[in-house]
């Protein structure tokens, strides 16, 4: 039996994208006007993540208003990006474009490994920078393997800060077992996590981190061993 909590980031961990971000912006910027290459729409999105993303996750997150979240988020990019006029109406294009429920699903090994360390005794967790993460994890079927789900809205703040592993470690803690946190980003999820004094695992499929400094999957299913251990 695994006696130890996993936690799971959500985006390129769990779930893939069949929709690029950086093309879709650049889309509707093109169409309101602003020509934009899917480049600049890349850096606008990095440039936005470092820069007002957290103070954008902390007006929204006590009305927990989703749409509204992004429909501010988003225009604000596409303010980046030279797109003048009716920001709203332009914004909503790319949430709606965004949120259709057909873009994004289950990486194909996710649920038989989620099966495996639940069906081990290894307790679940969420630790994501996403907005709301439930409404997703339950349309996609795998919402009740994970207690808690921790995300931007119920944390008021994002991964880098800290509050969010510290909540997840405080969690494994009150079980007194060892916690993991496996992620895809090497900053937000491997050194977040380790302040909080998680170990973290990194999810690496395009094998961009070669020389990581801790355990690196390209498969979920290679959890099961590392966490075995």
């Amino acid at each position: 039996m695994l006696d130890c909590y996993v936690f799971f980031d959500v985006d390129d961990t769990l779930v893939e994208w069949s929709v690029s971000w950086r093309e879709v912006f650049a889309r509707v910027a093109a169409e309101a006007g602003a020509e934009t290459t899917a480049e600049q729409a890349e850096q606008a999105l990095t440039t936005a993540f470092t820069t007002f993303y957290g103070d954008t996750i902390r007006r929204y997150a006590r009305g927990g208003d989703l749409r509204e979240f992004w429909v501010d988020y988003d225009g604000r990019i596409l303010a980046l990006l030279g797109v003048k006029g009716d920001l709203r109406r332009h914004a909503e294009r790319v949430v709606d474009q965004l949120q259709r429920p057909e873009n994004i699903r289950l990486y194909p090994e996710a649920r038989e490994t989620l099966e495996r360390l639940a069906g081990a005794g290894a307790r679940l967790g969420i630790v994501t920078g996403r907005p709301q993460a439930g409404p997703d994890l339950e349309r996609l079927g795998v919402l009740h393997y994970f207690e808690p789900v921790i995300d931007a809205f119920g944390a008021a703040g994002i991964k880098a800060e800290g509050e969010m592993f510290a909540r997840a470690a405080r969690r494994a803690a009150e079980c007194g077992c060892p916690a993991w946190h496996v992620g895809d980003h090497y900053d937000d999820d491997v050194r977040a996590a380790s302040k909080a004094g998680l170990r973290p695992v990194l999810v690496d499929r395009r094998n961009a981190h070669p020389k990581a400094d801790c355990p690196r999957i390209t498969d979920l299913r290679q959890l099961l061993e590392i966490v075995g251990e």
